[in-house]
């Protein structure tokens, strides 16, 4: 694939990281990101950034996935995972349902993207509670600290085999068969 690719960018999904160094430039690192249930782009993009993050720029630049902007998913979330993949200095793709568009998500959207664009914040982005929690909540921005709410007020949604439907609050999330 990269030698057929010439001088297109190549972005590796689902392959091994180190079998991917030097044969993507991109790398998809993660599961797929939700536009219909916030945890699922909780546990799988915002993890993805964070326990990946030492690949970036060592064996490919880090592809923690899509930030969504859909009438399912609540922006102030994914407004967050915007601002930071933006900081991250990772690639920073977006899926924008033209319908959740409106002065606020265009501000937001405008200011991540120039901020991508010009690599991130300097010296990049590092988890600082990694150890001490699933979800990394403190991060170091460049010089700056800062903390995200990832949670929504019932906490964090049971694993489930889906993610179809929200199960926060479901005393018994797996089916029964």
């Amino acid at each position: 694939i990269r030698a057929a690719a010439d001088e297109a960018v190549v972005l590796g999904c689902n392959v091994v990281g180190h079998l991917a160094a030097g044969l993507v430039e991109a790398q998809r690192t993660g599961d797929d990101t939700s536009g219909r249930v916030w945890e699922r782009t909780r546990r799988m993009g915002v993890n993805s950034l964070a326990f990946r993050l030492a690949q970036h720029r060592r064996f490919f630049t880090l592809d923690a996935d899509c930030i969504a902007s859909t009438p399912q998913t609540d922006w102030q979330k994914n407004r967050q995972f915007l601002d930071l993949v933006a900081r991250s200095g990772t690639a920073l793709f977006v899926s924008i349902d033209p319908a959740t568009r409106s002065d606020a998500v265009d501000a937001d959207l405008s200011t991540a993207l120039r901020l991508a664009l010009d690599g991130g914040a300097p010296r990049g982005v590092e988890p600082l509670d990694w150890l001490h929690t699933t979800t990394p909540a403190r991060w170091r921005c460049g010089e700056e600290e800062h903390t995200y709410d990832w949670y929504g007020p019932a906490g964090a949604d049971p694993y489930d085999l889906t993610d179809a439907e929200p199960t926060a609050g479901v005393r018994d999330p797996i089916p029964t068969r």
